[in-house]
């Protein structure tokens, strides 16, 4: 199964893209710091019209997707989160903004808010300048936090309720504890 041909002009527009629905069926999220205990999250999508990118490696000087989201500090949008994860559907696409955190998830929402901003710029872009169709119907952002090697075993559902999925913002994002290694299902997080 290929690409749509809007999803991979989006996909073409990204220098650090890493799975497709075309080619994959999950997304291997990774922390680069070393000292971080949550280090690898597999996200299992299954094949489809959708695909991934990393802005946080995005923004070195080697393969920078965009010198506004050069490292820096002292500025929220010089952040990004770990993963974004687009899925499209008709033309409209869910963003699923993912970020790995050891211990206590803090510090989010700036990551969230630039890499956020960035996607909509790209798709303004290729909306102004290809006549793109993709519209964002649905963003969600989650929090995947932990990293020991087991969790304490606690009642919760495999799938949140849908409305704490569909009200998520990035101040406010879906937080999920998880062991390092873990492999989860794309619509535990979508709902």
């Amino acid at each position: 199964m290929a690409l749509s041909a809007e999803l991979q002009r989006l996909r073409n527009a990204l220098a650090c893209c890493t799975y497709s629905g075309a080619q994959h069926s999950d997304v291997l999220i990774e922390e680069t710091d070393v000292l971080a205990k949550l280090r690898k999250v597999r996200l299992q999508i299954g094949s489809g019209d959708w695909f991934s990118f990393c802005p946080d490696k995005g923004r070195d000087e080697k393969s920078r997707m965009s010198a506004l989201l050069s490292t820096g500090k002292g500025h929220d949008h010089h952040r990004a989160c770990d993963c974004v994860v687009v899925i499209c559907r008709e033309m409209q696409l869910t963003v699923l903004y993912v970020d790995l955190k050891s211990g206590n998830p803090v510090g989010y929402a700036g990551q969230f808010k630039s890499t956020r901003q960035f996607v909509r710029y790209v798709l303004g872009l290729l909306e102004e300048f290809y006549g793109s169709p993709l519209q964002i119907e649905r963003e969600q952002y989650v929090i995947l936090y932990g990293g020991e090697k087991s969790l304490p075993l606690s009642k919760t559902t495999t799938v949140p309720k849908l409305d704490k999925a569909k009200s998520t913002q990035p101040d406010q994002a879906y937080k999920r504890a998880v062991p390092n290694g873990a492999r989860l299902y794309a619509r535990e997080l979508l709902g």
